[in-house]
């Protein structure tokens, strides 16, 4: 064996002992979905085993924020860029911390793990990190009408703030998931802005149930259209099936990564309902008591005075 083949072979030995001593290199993102001006924490977990550590590096993409290194004075570096702001007091060798995050840091965050001397091994772990604008509130539920019988065509929308990423929103019935195929996405139409305020107090919502018709008016349906709200529409025929006790129970449910849920829902039931008995009391049969009452006492103090 000649001294290439010593070298080939020694190189081959370091590279074989560096993995086994670099184990388990997993990147922690928490929380994955971050609000826009909240924190978001990076743990980098790994196992050196006998190998000591050389460098931990933390990347945004391709661009290197943070670094620990032990054998360095000082032991952690910053580096500084305008669109990432690193907390100091709550970042060292097993953790950093950013704060204030913004849009542009939603996408890949890495932490790079190397070993010292001889085998100068490296691993890597990726994970993605979300930053979210969630709306403020309850979704908004309209209903066309208050009542619907079976074989009506239930009209329906729900509608909320724009939100970064686009919620999740859909409806249910009596706590049943309805078919994507009955649900549409709400076009924006700017020029019904105005005439829906004036009669949006005269349409059923979840903040104001008292305020509900019961005749179509296809015109009061339409929501405030306007670029900064999302939301969707439902249309589907009522069966018999779809009531429980009579009753009609509709929910918009919206959901935003893990940050959000939110829901509103609407009691709505049939127009058919049972009659309601009342009980009577006549006037004229009272008084035929009152007067049989009288008699019969009248009679009896009679037979009292005569008895003596």
């Amino acid at each position: 064996m000649d001294r290439s083949d010593w070298f080939k072979l020694t190189f081959i030995v370091i590279v074989v002992t560096g993995v086994e001593c670099l184990k388990n290199v997993k990147l922690e993102v928490s929380p994955q979905a971050v609000e826009q001006g909240h924190e978001a924490t990076l743990r980098c977990h790994y196992e050196l085993e006998e190998a000591p550590l050389y460098s931990l590096k933390y990347y945004r993409g391709s661009y290197e924020f943070y670094r620990y290194s032990p054998n360095e004075r000082p032991q952690t570096k910053i580096f500084n860029f305008t669109w990432i702001e690193v907390d100091s007091n709550k970042s060292d060798e097993r953790q950093v911390t950013i704060k204030n995050v913004d849009f542009l840091l939603s996408g890949n965050f890495s932490c790079e793990v190397t070993t010292d001397a001889p085998t100068f091994s490296t691993a890597t772990s990726t994970k993605i990190l979300t930053v979210v604008s969630i709306p403020k509130g309850k979704p908004v539920i309209l209903s066309e009408r208050r009542r619907y019988k079976p074989g009506d065509t239930l009209r329906a929308n729900c509608s909320m703030p724009s939100s970064k990423p686009q919620a999740q929103i859909f409806f249910t019935l009596n706590d049943d998931v309805i078919n994507d195929a009955y649900v549409r996405p709400l076009t924006f139409d700017t020029k019904r802005e105005k005439s829906k305020k004036k009669h949006s107090s005269s349409v059923t919502s979840s903040s104001s149930r008292s305020s509900t018709i019961d005749e179509p008016h296809q015109q009061q349906l339409q929501p405030r259209q306007t670029s900064d709200r999302q939301g969707i529409q439902l249309i589907m025929q009522l069966q018999t099936f779809h009531y429980v006790s009579g009753q009609l129970n509709l929910r918009c449910v919206v959901r935003i990564a893990d940050v959000y849920e939110q829901w509103s829902e609407l009691q709505l039931g049939s127009n058919l309902r049972e009659p309601i008995p009342e009980r009577v009391r006549s006037e004229n049969v009272c008084n035929q008591c009152h007067t049989i009452t009288n008699s019969i006492i009248f009679g009896l103090m009679l037979l009292i005075l005569y008895t003596r």
